[in-house]
């Protein structure tokens, strides 16, 4: 029997995926259950500590004051809702949820809109009728939310576009996505600006079929840690681009400058905002084993919510992770609280 076709996806799961796949945050991201009545709380949410990402989709070729009115409309509705005692369920590849009202305190509500007239604009909260909860309130397409989601952008990562595009008012899909694109590109170059020499003794790393650089190598490394299966690993949906390119061009500049030398050496610095991480890095794996609890004691008496370890080995770099616990505050939780 010939097997039926599969029907293709829509956007709103095609945009999940994305974000599933390529996005810091991904280990936070799902999309929630219905409920009993039927209605779908949400099409996508984050949530990163008490902060939540609250994501309404509409494609349609009506007027984008229209679609963002429904998105907003229907954001309110099911807020309310859930503020009245249901619940929002779900899960992803690595947890389940279940959020109460009382677990969160900041919303930022994403009106995502498609079609012929489709744009970006910021809402000014106070006149929504919404929640105080609510912290920020921005209407976007999924091909902004695509290009974010694509280049590892993460719920902070969002969060800061979403406040360049409420101070410009209403802009264009195709300027918001330049938006993204040099934020990004600027914290990309200006660490790697920081790295004065490469590393060279084992030669490029290939990843995907492709020969990639050392930043490149680290950075894979770095974020593909947040698909393995442990306890706390949710901390890196609270992660950025400014918390993770300086870390990672510390990576490559003291290997290169280590990799040479005969006798062991170790280095170790402090990343990130309020979610701090310490990363470590040593070509004496002996003598880092050695010191393993003493770093671990460090780190958590210094507030770092994981430790990133790395070893130099004849075969490349071995990277493994030790994680403290979640920060008192989540800087999520500050971004949106300003």
């Amino acid at each position: 029997m010939a097997r039926k076709p599969r029907q293709p996806i829509s956007n709103q799961e095609a945009l999940v995926a994305t974000f599933a796949k390529h996005s810091i945050s991904s280990r936070s991201t799902f999309h929630p259950d219905q409920w009993s009545s039927g209605k779908e709380p949400a099409d996508m949410l984050i949530i990163v500590g008490r902060a939540l990402l609250f994501f309404n989709m509409k494609d349609s070729k009506a007027y984008l004051k229209d679609l963002y009115e429904a998105n907003l409309k229907q954001a309110r509705d099911r807020i309310d809702e859930w503020r009245g005692g249901r619940q929002l369920r779900g899960k992803n590849d690595w947890r389940s949820f279940i959020i109460h009202w009382t677990d969160i305190d900041y919303i930022h509500v994403i009106s995502v809109v498609d079609g012929r007239y489709a744009g970006c604009l910021g809402h000014d909260v106070e006149q929504l009728d919404m929640d105080e909860k609510v912290r920020l309130c921005t209407t976007v397409t999924s091909k902004v939310l695509r290009e974010l989601a694509k280049h590892g952008g993460g719920a902070r990562d969002l969060i800061a576009i979403c406040q360049q595009i409420e101070a410009k008012g209403q802009i264009s899909e195709n300027a918001t996505v330049r938006l993204v694109r040099k934020r990004y590109n600027a914290l990309l170059y200006e660490a790697m600006e920081s790295v004065t020499i490469q590393p060279s003794r084992l030669g490029r790393a290939i990843i995907g079929g492709r020969e990639v650089s050392a930043f490149d190598e680290y950075r894979f490394t770095f974020e593909a840690t947040r698909s393995q299966s442990g306890e706390g690993l949710e901390v890196f949906s609270d992660l950025a681009w400014s918390d993770i390119f300086p870390a990672i061009a510390f990576i490559v500049s003291s290997t290169a400058e280590m990799e040479w030398l005969e006798e062991g050496q170790a280095r170790s610095a402090c990343f990130g905002e309020n979610t701090k991480f310490r990363v470590v890095i040593s070509s004496n794996m002996q003598g880092l084993n050695l010191r393993l609890q003493e770093i671990i004691d460090m780190s958590r008496l210094e507030g770092s919510t994981f430790t990133y370890l790395i070893s130099l080995t004849n075969i490349g770099p071995m990277g493994t992770f030790a994680v403290s616990g979640p920060p008192e505050k989540w800087s999520t939780e500050l971004d949106l609280g300003r």
